[in-house]
């Protein structure tokens, strides 16, 4: 277009990143503000507060530390920042996790042309084989139990694979005495069911009376509880115990006593089946030796 005395107003063109990812200027120095933005949506998408924790604590950490503007990182700045991190292999990949979704969220909003994370590979994470509760150490656990809450704790993790939160956040509502039926709500706010057995089903009846909560009352006073119990029993017993090496007895159990994978995965409340072949590793090929049937027969 003409300006003043036929001169043309001199066309401004956008000058071409380094680094092939481009950032709008508008944004290329509040990083920070961003990762709070990020987290947010992540918030009203419902992830819990421990995986928002996760991404603040991982992301800030990140931003603090690099030695390059983080909005307009390359490919090999990310790969070499996260490279010098003085933690564990799972610490890098957990890094490696955060900034991908961060750069993948920037790049979804406009923020950026594109992840620089894109085709970047994670850094590979040593594989050893979870510890499970041994399903031999159950009797003894509950046997060193002083009171009916943690007998029925202790067989509820056991016979169900539901995470300490999930245990801690059943109310009298929740639970179909009759089938021996529990609805849970899990993480990303998914709603499932679980079952347990007879034993379990005693220790409910025993606790239920003792102590007569109200329908929206929970069970367990709180998740410490919880804690501070399997604490305690692998303290006095010798055997190391978690919630979540009960979910992988549970996993491993399930499967070795003819459950379907699927199914291990709805009660474990997986959205993945990788990962629940992982909390079922321990699987062998002696367990499907005695679980094969010919074809031909």
């Amino acid at each position: 277009m003409a300006g003043a005395g036929g001169s043309r107003t001199p066309r401004r063109h956008r000058r071409a990143p380094t680094n092939g990812f481009e950032v709008r200027p508008s944004v290329s120095n509040k990083p920070h503000e961003l990762v709070n933005s990020f987290l947010t949506e992540k918030v009203y998408q419902g992830l819990s507060p421990e995986t928002i924790r996760f991404y603040r604590g991982y992301l800030t950490r990140y931003i603090n530390k690099s030695d390059f503007p983080a909005l307009a990182a390359t490919q090999l700045q990310i790969t070499r920042f996260i490279s010098s991190q003085e933690c564990t292999a799972g610490g890098r990949h957990a890094y490696f996790r955060a900034i991908r979704a961060f750069y993948i969220w920037l790049a979804s909003k406009g923020y950026i042309d594109k992840a620089p994370t894109s085709d970047m590979k994670a850094p590979k994470v040593p594989k050893p084989i979870r510890y499970a509760v041994p399903l031999a150490a159950i009797p003894a656990l509950l046997t060193a139990c002083n009171s009916s809450q943690d007998r029925l704790i202790v067989s509820l993790l056991a016979d169900t694979g539901l995470r300490r939160k999930e245990l801690a956040n059943i109310t009298l509502s929740d639970i179909n005495l009759d089938d021996r039926i529990i609805t849970v709500w899990g993480k990303g706010a998914k709603q499932r069911v679980v079952c347990y057995g007879t034993v379990s089903a005693r220790y409910m009846s025993e606790y239920l009376d003792e102590t007569e909560p109200k329908g929206q009352q929970t069970i367990i006073p709180n998740v410490w509880v919880i804690t501070n119990l399997l604490e305690e029993l692998g303290e006095k017993t010798g055997i190391k115990c978690n919630a979540h090496s009960f979910r992988r007895t549970f996993a491993t159990e399930s499967v070795r006593n003819g459950m379907n994978l699927f199914h291990v995965q709805s009660l474990l409340g997986h959205s993945s089946l990788t990962m629940t072949r992982i909390y079922a590793e321990q699987v062998n090929s002696e367990d499907a030796i005695k679980a094969y049937k010919p074809i031909v027969r």
